[in-house]
């Protein structure tokens, strides 16, 4: 029995089978610091509040949807930027969704007389999986004259399972370079709902320079290339990007290995940032397909009635 219902997932529901090797991830992973890298927590002096929302190959039936949500604030008394962060994975309609919160610390140190910040970060997370198994069909369903008009003898496996999850990352910068290092499912916590099956470990390698010129007397205009590099299990993304920003306004194209060009318009200003961005696929797929993805991101940056601390600080574009 539990053979048949493999067969039906892997045949019927392949993304499904596809999510538990692979995360989710966002195109303006910069909107999504604490998902991308937990050393990201605290960079900035201000209380920051950010969310990601992905509509991922929309002309697709069983379209994937992504959500985040994310709090975080640097800490004078402890020394170090604490926040929450929530991902929620919506694949086929809502046959396999995944659900998780982490909490983040990242320490704060700043070296050679406040020149280059290093910033170590641990993530404790807690997720949920779950397969709603009314969604699917069997064989004893079937009529051959009518369709689908039966109910199944089919017992269905566990439809939900959760773990423990715990990451860590590195995070160094200071005025005009950022970089760092992230490792994610240190343990391989067991996600299988089938059986036992570990969720791989995932590497982030990501980093990027902000660049002024001197003609620019204002410092208004900043030009930033950016990099990004994961790798989790049989799966390697490489994504180089760049963004110009003039004001509050800034424009950005990256590419990401094989899937997707992306383009990106966005709104900053010191009290928020409002972005969209549109993943146009070039993969075999093509995006007349899939419909590409849509995605937008908003951070807004609170000042508490205290001052804020004096902090290097890094606010990406």
């Amino acid at each position: 029995m539990k053979k048949i219902i493999t067969i039906i997932l892997i045949l019927s529901v392949i993304s499904v089978s596809a999510g538990y090797s692979q995360d989710a991830h966002f195109s303006q992973y910069n909107n999504s610091r604490l998902n991308t890298n937990p050393a990201f927590t605290g960079t900035d002096s201000t209380f920051v509040i950010s969310a990601n929302y992905r509509l991922q190959w929309p002309n697709i039936s069983g379209s994937y949807r992504l959500i985040n949500f994310s709090i975080d604030k640097y800490v004078h008394i402890i020394r170090g930027g604490v926040g929450l962060n929530y991902l929620y994975d919506n694949e086929s309609n809502g046959l396999y969704t995944k659900s998780r919160i982490d909490f983040n610390y990242a320490a704060h140190f700043e070296l050679f007389n406040h020149k280059l910040i290093l910033k170590p970060g641990i993530q404790v997370g807690y997720f949920q999986t779950t397969i709603d198994w009314s969604k699917l069909t069997f064989g004893d369903m079937i009529d051959e004259r009518r369709g689908f008009v039966y109910s199944t003898n089919e017992v269905p496996a566990s439809s939900t399972k959760s773990n423990v999850d715990l990451s860590t990352g590195l995070l160094f910068y200071n005025n005009y370079f950022f970089g760092g290092i992230a490792v994610h499912h240190l343990t391989q916590p067991d996600e299988g709902l089938l059986g036992p099956s570990e969720l791989p470990r995932k590497i982030t390698i990501h980093g990027g320079v902000n660049l002024k010129f001197k003609k620019d007397s204002s410092g208004k205009f900043i030009l930033s290339p950016t990099l990004l590099y994961m790798q989790q299990q049989d799966f390697n993304m490489l994504m180089p990007g760049i963004t110009a920003k003039y004001k509050f306004i800034s424009v950005g194209l990256s590419y990401r290995s094989e899937d997707a060009f992306i383009t990106t318009l966005a709104f900053q200003n010191k009290y928020v940032r409002v972005g969209y961005s549109y993943d146009y696929t070039v993969s075999k797929l093509t995006n007349n397909t899939t419909g590409g993805a849509h995605e937008v991101g908003i951070s807004c940056f609170l000042k508490s009635k205290k001052k804020n601390c004096k902090i290097k600080t890094l606010r990406l574009i």
